[in-house]
């Protein structure tokens, strides 16, 4: 089964040890409901987000996508 891009990035999260308040606010959120709704699917993340989360959560943005590194040649 495939992963929606909400919980892969609750995953990722959790696993890095991060609470959604302090994504949340990294991301610009003023609440963390906002990375809440996004984890649980009720809410798209914006598009000029996802770099910006990626490196928030130390991940290339592939990894968010997909369960897998990418690594460079």
């Amino acid at each position: 089964m495939k992963r929606k891009l909400g919980e892969r990035i609750k995953e990722i999260r959790v696993q890095k040890g991060l609470t959604q308040s302090f994504v949340a606010k990294e991301l610009g959120y003023k609440s963390p409901s906002m990375l809440s709704e996004i984890e649980s699917g009720k809410k798209g993340i914006d598009a000029e987000k996802i770099p910006l989360l990626a490196n928030i959560l130390g991940v290339d943005i592939n990894e968010l996508f997909f369960n897998e590194k990418k690594f460079a040649i």
